[in-house]
């Protein structure tokens, strides 16, 4: 049973290095530092601003006790005799409503910036409201002193634009009480005095905000690597542990956190042919590919020399899904030296809001032996010698004894009106052990992959019986599990109730076409449909489509990303998709995610499309879709 899209992110690693790229390199220092400055712009706009956490209790502390002073100074003005009763009725109540807005200052999170932006202006609000009520203008006049506090706060909290409207704001009102105290018979001079000096403390903002940016420039450099941009290590640790206090409803809110490392193969000899410069610009883009794969509020960081890591916190199936878009990402083409990765990964649930320092440091470390245990042999032929097989079966006996995998179910639609035809089963496991992927690879590599592979299909099998009944199923076997074992005995009792697509998802080599073939046959006669998963990636090719003649190929995720943008990938789906047509196969275009590339599916006539754009993968309930 498929849950992992990708490949195993071990490319064949090419021993000689093609002498044209060392031609292009004439002047590569140019090159490279143009690369660096590109991938570290990219990289400074994706980041979020790392508040310290003893730096931000002090702040909110100090922001919360400055609200209470502004209620405080309006209660202090109601005894004055300055207000009419409905006046001082009215500061009363926004000098009260003070204490609750403080109190969130005190014990809630840093606010986000749409709570920041309106902060500032409840409190332009309420100082309006004790400028103008008062008899005096004189004295609403040094009221708007306060405007000024607001105005250091929206240095910190907000943007150029919002203290620049804040300021305007308080200008105006300034200059409208200027002018009432003076029709008001105040002496002239003492209010143009009293204008300048307040006026004066508006501008301060303005003269402080190049230094306090001249500073934080300083402490975001000592948490980034100067090379690529990303968080180095120190920074890793500051932005993950601010990333768990985002959304922090409850605060006691379980979450999930995955950790995906990856390592560049050989980056020694990439180094040693080609020379630094363009070592660093395969560094520059490795971490330009794990920028863009990775979600907009995940961590990506630079850990030293050639390793990076990527942080997810978040739902389940969105931290579930961040290894598969990294590992495709960075299988593709690349103008420069060829480079392989290789990956491992981590994860465990988490709880909102605490440290994430001791998880953080234990799921590296996990994902890290994963890494090398994947890079010391890429093919898999050999790890039964070095895994585990004892381990990993009583694992998987363990999972399945207690129902697992759980199953989920994406939605493929109609490529034109979007309406969904059909779904198919991915499985999730629990955290801890790596991706889908992982566990699928390791059941193989000790002897119970067709084992964990029905488990998984038995369970998409009952919990299918929630979806609509007239969209088809598909579920995922490995070439070795259809050849071994009773498929048929298995999909038979479901073949009257709806069509049911078997998805053959193949990254090895298949040595026995024939004895496929033949279990293919018996299926397809009765009644189910013959999917090729993954066309275009692993060894899932044109020999695989001829000698199974598969009723539905399905377009890899690697062909399908970018293909709006892309004229090669472009002219390669057309081909398929004319080779589809030719053979009499309808054509599924999966990892569909942005509009350009469903609009591509439109314009080539590809029959289906599935992907996060059209529809994420959901959970079944006996009533139907949650």
């Amino acid at each position: 049973m498929k849950g992992c899209r990708s490949v195993t992110g071990k490319l064949a690693f090419q021993e000689e290095f093609p002498d044209s790229w060392a031609s292009r390199t004439k002047d590569a220092d140019t090159v490279g530092l143009r690369a660096t400055e590109s991938r570290t712009f990219e990289a400074a706009d994706y980041s979020f601003r790392v508040r310290p956490p003893n730096s931000e209790r002090w702040a909110k502390a100090l922001i919360g006790s400055l609200t209470l002073s502004f209620g405080l100074s309006g209660i202090l003005l109601v005894p004055s005799g300055q207000l009419t009763l409905p006046a001082a009725i009215l500061v009363s109540l926004a000098s009260v409503s003070t204490v609750p807005v403080a109190l969130r200052w005190f014990l809630g999170p840093w606010p986000r910036p749409i709570l920041i932006k309106a902060f500032i202006i409840w409190a332009d609000l309420g100082i309006l409201a004790v400028m103008l009520l008062p008899n005096s203008p004189l004295l609403a006049m040094s009221s708007s002193a306060m405007f000024a506090i607001v105005a250091l706060f929206a240095i910190i909290g907000t943007s150029s634009r919002v203290l620049g409207i804040h300021l305007a704001c308080a200008f105006t009102a300034l200059l409208f009480t200027a002018g009432m105290s003076i029709l008001d018979g105040a002496d002239p001079w003492t209010v143009s005095s009293l204008a300048v000096t307040v006026a004066s403390m508006f501008v301060m903002p303005f003269a402080l905000r190049p230094y306090i940016r001249y500073l934080r420039e300083r402490a975001d450099g000592a948490l980034r690597d100067p090379l690529t941009g990303l968080w180095n290590r120190r920074g890793l640790f500051h932005a993950v542990g601010y990333l768990n206090t985002l959304n922090a409803s409850p605060i006691h809110e379980t979450r999930y956190i995955g950790v995906v490392v990856i390592d560049i193969d050989r980056f020694k000899a990439i180094n040693a042919r080609f020379g630094h410069p363009s070592g660093d610009a395969v560094l520059t883009e490795v971490a330009s590919r794990l920028l863009h794969a990775a979600s907009a509020d995940a961590v990506v960081s630079r850990l030293g020399g050639d390793q990076f890591v990527c942080v997810h916190i978040g739902c389940r199936n969105k931290v579930d899904d961040a290894e598969t878009r990294i590992r495709a990402r960075l299988e593709e083409s690349f103008s420069g030296p060829p480079f392989t990765t290789s990956i491992g990964s981590a994860g465990d649930s988490l709880i909102c809001g605490d440290s994430t320092g001791a998880p953080m440091r234990r799921l590296i470390a996990l994902a890290d032996i994963e890494m090398y245990r994947e890079k010391e042999n890429p093919v898999g032929a050999a790890n039964h010698l070095r895994l585990d097989p004892l381990g990993i079966r009583d694992r998987i006996d363990a999972l399945i004894e207690s129902g697992g995998p759980s199953i989920v179910f994406q939605p493929i639609c109609d490529t034109v009106t979007r309406a969904v035809v059909g779904y198919e089963a991915l499985s999730r496991f629990p955290f801890g052990h790596g991706s889908p992927y992982i566990w699928f690879r390791d059941a193989t590599l000790a002897g119970v992959g067709p084992r964990l592979e029905l488990a998984a299909i038995d369970t998409a099998l009952r919990a299918m019986a929630g979806l609509p009944a007239d969209a088809f199923v598909s579920v995922n076997a490995s070439a070795e599990t259809i050849r071994t074992t009773d498929m048929l005995a298995r999909l038979r009792p479901h073949i009257g109730t709806r069509t049911i697509y078997l998805e053959i998802t193949e990254h090895e080599r298949v040595d026995d076409y024939r004895a496929v073939a033949r279990s293919v046959e018996d299926l397809r006669a009765a009644g189910v449909k013959i999917s090729v998963d993954d066309v275009g990636a692993g060894f899932a090719g044109l020999r695989q489509v001829v000698e199974l003649e598969p009723d539905t190929l399905k377009l890899d995720y690697s062909l399908v990303h970018g293909v709006d943008l892309d004229p090669a990938r472009r002219a390669a789906v057309a081909s398929l998709t004319t080779f589809a047509q030719e053979v009499g196969a309808t054509l599924i275009m999966e990892g569909v995610e942005t509009d350009g590339e469903l609009r591509v599916a439109v314009e080539l006539g590809i029959d289906m499309v599935q992907g996060y754009l059209t529809g994420r993968p959901v959970s079944v309930e006996p009533a139907g879709l949650e």
